[in-house]
Parts: structure tokens; C-alpha cells; sequence
């Protein structure tokens, strides 16, 4: 607790020790990035500054789950029971309080779906 305490001190970067991040992680200017308690991150994800991710008072035993290839843009919210799908886009200073499917990308506030891949024809 005493690392974690002074690494986000001096780095301005919080990251739980209860979450479970994966492999080759790019936290891109990390700078005020934010990562709570049972938090999981796949690999390949990249961070960019001022991201949030973490529970919602109403849901304090779940957390985001963040797939692989993910892009969380700067200053994006993840909140709550969570799931983005792999290679998702966060846009910049998008909240996101609902899951984001495999491919698409998620912006604004409140967020909206936007170039989402189409199923393959039966």
C-alpha cells in the first residue's frame, strides 16, 4: 500500500492493487489516470490521460471489464458493471455506464454507438 501511495503520488497515476491488468498495456501520458478496486483490463489496451475506471455506489461488488485492443480516449469515464468488448473506442470525455460491444466506438455523454461492425449474413 505504501508503493502504491507513493507512485500515485509522484506520478499522478492511482491503480488499485486488486486490479487485474493484462499484458502490454500502453498508459499514454500517464497522467491522472485512474483504475479502481477489481478492475479488469485485457492486453493491448491503451490508456490515454485523465481516464477514470472504476465501480458506481450501486454496484459496489462489480467493476468494469475492459477487452483487448481496447482505446480508452482522454479523459474517458468507464463507470459500474461494465463490459467493453475487444478493439472497442472510447471517444474522448465519453461516460460510459452501459456495455460497448466488440468493434464499435462509444462517445459522448450519454454515450452512443457509432461505427459498429455489422453482423456477418447468415
Amino acid at each position: 500500500m505504501l508503493l502504491q501511495c507513493e507512485s500515485s503520488n509522484s506520478l499522478q497515476v492511482s491503480i488499485h492493487p486488486s486490479a487485474s491488468i493484462g499484458t502490454s498495456v500502453f498508459l499514454d501520458h500517464a497522467t491522472g489516470i485512474i483504475v479502481g478496486p477489481l478492475v479488469v483490463i485485457g492486453d493491448g489496451v491503451t490508456i490515454m490521460q485523465n481516464v477514470t475506471i472504476g465501480r458506481r455506489a450501486e454496484t459496489p461488488d462489480r467493476a468494469p471489464r475492459i477487452g483487448a485492443g481496447v482505446l480508452l480516449s482522454t479523459g474517458a469515464a468507464i463507470l459500474g458493471d461494465v463490459s467493453i468488448g475487444d478493439f472497442a473506442r472510447i471517444g474522448a470525455g465519453a461516460v460510459v455506464t452501459s456495455d460497448v460491444p466488440g468493434g464499435c466506438t462509444a462517445v459522448g455523454d450519454p454515450v452512443r454507438l457509432t461505427n459498429c461492425p455489422e453482423p456477418a449474413p447468415a
